[in-house]
């Protein structure tokens, strides 16, 4: 009598393709990418968090209680806010706010302390252009796809340049204006100075005059009295 081989009641389960990051856990939320960016995955909320920030009254702890209770943005992803703050300079090792902080709540100070904190979070990019924070959203996806190595269309690479323009938001045009006025200022002083290096243009002249071998005072009082009447009134 044959005997026929085991079979197993349990399905074998195909294995499962990686999730979408689930809102609320951030450590799935932030995915360590080459160049060391620093991202969310929810850079509205961050948006609204740093316009926020900018009339409430600095804390001398920044953590997830401030962001929910002060400032009122809410969200299993505030939590991950603070480490993001960090990495733009906006905040110490021990989430205290730094200099920068309150650089970026002043209204006169706030476009240049954006851009600082670009420059802290995203220095691979400003690395490819200096001037990256002028740059369209497609050639700053360009430079992340080349950084990273992801796709154009991949979550990581939207997530980056959202949270990138959060916070260029907040550039505008005053910083692009304060540097239209500093270069105004350095014309001004270099038309000063080629002013007072250029020379006072005038005439001279040398007039030679032979007088005769005489003796005679009246010839010489002629000539003089000539002189006088035609060359020097």
């Amino acid at each position: 009598m044959a005997i026929k081989p085991a079979t197993s009641t349990k399905s074998e389960e195909a294995p499962k393709p990686d999730a979408a990051p689930k809102a609320g856990v951030d450590k799935k939320q932030r995915k360590d990418v080459p160049g060391n960016f620093s991202y969310t995955f929810t850079p509205g909320r961050f948006k609204d968090m740093l316009q926020a920030m900018i009339g409430a009254e600095r804390p001398p702890t920044f953590n997830r209680d401030f962001i929910e209770t002060v400032l009122n943005i809410k969200g299993g992803t505030v939590s991950g806010f603070p480490a993001l703050l960090k990495r733009l300079g906006f905040l110490g090792s021990d989430n205290s706010p730094t200099e920068l902080y309150g650089q970026f709540q002043a209204d006169g100070s706030r476009p240049a302390a954006a851009l600082a904190g670009l420059r802290n979070g995203f220095a691979e990019l400003f690395k490819r252009n200096a001037h990256v924070h002028r740059a369209d959203d497609a050639k700053i996806k360009d430079y992340l796809v080349q950084i990273t190595g992801r796709k154009k269309d991949d979550q990581v690479v939207a997530a980056i340049l959202g949270t990138f323009n959060a916070v260029r938001s907040f550039v505008g045009e005053a910083e692009v204006s304060e540097e239209r006025k500093t270069e105004t200022q350095d014309r001004q002083i270099i038309d000063l100075a080629s002013d007072s290096l250029r020379p006072n243009l005038g005439l001279s002249y040398h007039i030679n005059i032979v007088l005769p071998e005489t003796k005679d005072v009246a010839v010489f009082n002629a000539i003089f009295q000539s002189l006088k009447q035609n060359l020097l009134s």
